[in-house]
């Protein structure tokens, strides 16, 4: 299959042909600004990917969903160019996924991962373990209590809270985890030197290989049920190469994404009293999809490759839309799809009161996250209680902006200094 553009797609869309994927943003919890005016213009448009090749950027809510949807698009990790340069583009060498490694795998492999896992992260055991995850929310703030007024907000408490939650939920030691989080961080941060990144991903493989052979040696009563790796080890057919990347996927996921949301998330209601205020009144799911709506952390969104000729955006009565040739690389702008306009009235504006059902901040279809429940209760649980325990939260220093993760996959701030 090959993965050159098709000669006879549309043109290039500007003057000197398409543009690479923007990175720039204005303000810090908006999108980078070009995403509004492609989104209203084109929102399925040509862009320039780091290997000279085009691709095909989507910011419009309803083409992102269907992308999501359409088994013609793949998610397989070999078939997936990164849309934003690693350092440097040279290096990236595209690998088929391994197994267990089931967030980038298509059908019929995916799904056999996915029905195996969905039972561990359904909305009904996540609320079993919410009561777990409010004991530690409280020692966490308590933690950044003890450090004292101009404290790192996201280093004293929401890194370690969204860790510590996943960590206990799989069964990974906690003394593993600071190791982790910071191989992790390197990963995902497109301006690190080369031979760090992959210093950091041996030591991240060294690392679940240890967790992993520790847990097989131990005994565990078929359903025992005390953590997520002893389980699948007493009762599913999985060895030990499966184990290694399922905690992995699971490990990477829950550690970084939920902890970048919890941080931006504190600062964006910091900065807005009103929408606190509502928080404080309702802290409850529809609060915290809409601040995942309007905060959508994926920078670059996600990334399919098409398998067939897809027209991609037609009307119903399948008159128009754009034609994606098989091999074309497709790059869903999820935060921009998130502020479209004719989905959310005034996109652009958190609103608490807002009912933002339908949201892209987790995916959408088969590839929706597996761990969206746990996410939203960590978020609920962590926000109600910093705010609660800390009712004077504010920004150590409020006239100037915190360092954002803007060369980072996933977006947020790097520290944010508190006093109360």
């Amino acid at each position: 299959m090959s993965t050159r553009p098709s000669t006879d797609t549309a043109p290039d869309t500007t003057e000197d042909g398409p543009a690479p994927m923007p990175m720039d943003r204005s303000c810090p919890f908006d999108p980078p600004e070009e995403y509004r005016r492609w989104r209203a213009e084109e929102p399925i448009r040509r862009i320039l990917l780091p290997s000279g090749d085009h691709g095909w950027l989507v910011s419009g809510h309803a083409e992102v969903r269907q992308v999501l949807t359409d088994p013609r698009f793949s998610h397989r990790n070999d078939l997936i160019e990164p849309p934003v340069p690693p350092v440097p583009i040279s290096e990236w060498v595209p690998t088929p996924p391994g197994r267990g490694d089931f967030n980038m795998m298509d059908a019929p492999e995916h799904t056999r991962y996915r029905r195996m896992l969905a039972r561990y992260f359904t909305s009904r055991r996540v609320e079993r373990f919410a009561g777990r995850i409010a004991e530690i929310a409280a020692e966490q703030a308590e933690n950044l209590i003890a450090l004292g007024p101009g404290a790192d907000l996201v280093a004293g408490y929401a890194v370690p809270l969204a860790g510590r939650v996943i960590c206990e939920l799989l069964g990974v030691p906690d003394e593993e985890r600071a190791g982790l989080q910071r191989d992790i961080d390197a990963t995902f941060c497109l301006t690190v030197d080369v031979q760090r990144a992959y210093r950091s991903i041996v030591r991240i493989g060294e690392a679940i290989e240890r967790i992993v052979t520790a847990r097989l040696a131990e005994e565990h009563p078929p359903g025992d049920g005390s953590d997520m790796l002893a389980d699948l080890i007493s009762r599913e057919s999985v060895d030990s190469e499966e184990l290694c990347s399922i905690t992995g996927v699971l490990l990477i996921g829950g550690m970084d994404t939920t902890a970048n949301m919890l941080g931006l998330g504190a600062l964006a209601l910091l900065r807005s009293p009103e929408q606190l205020q509502r928080f404080r009144a309702q802290p409850g799911p529809a609060q915290v999809d809409e601040l995942l709506r309007w905060l959508t952390i994926s920078q670059w969104g996600a990334s399919r490759r098409a398998l067939a000729d897809v027209v991609l955006g037609a009307e119903p009565d399948g008159s128009g839309g754009q034609r994606i040739a098989e091999g074309e690389l497709v790059v869903l702008a999820l935060n921009a799809a998130n502020r479209d306009p004719a989905v959310y009235p005034e996109p652009d504006r958190l609103d608490l009161n807002r009912p933002a059902e339908g949201h892209v901040a987790f995916g959408h279809g088969v590839h929706l996250c597996i761990g969206q429940h746990l996410a939203r209760t960590t978020l609920r649980i962590g926000w109600q209680t910093l705010f609660s325990r800390l009712p004077g939260l504010r920004e150590a220093d409020p006239g100037t902006d915190p360092r954002m993760r803007t060369e980072m996959t996933h977006y947020g701030v790097h520290e944010l200094p508190v006093a109360w």
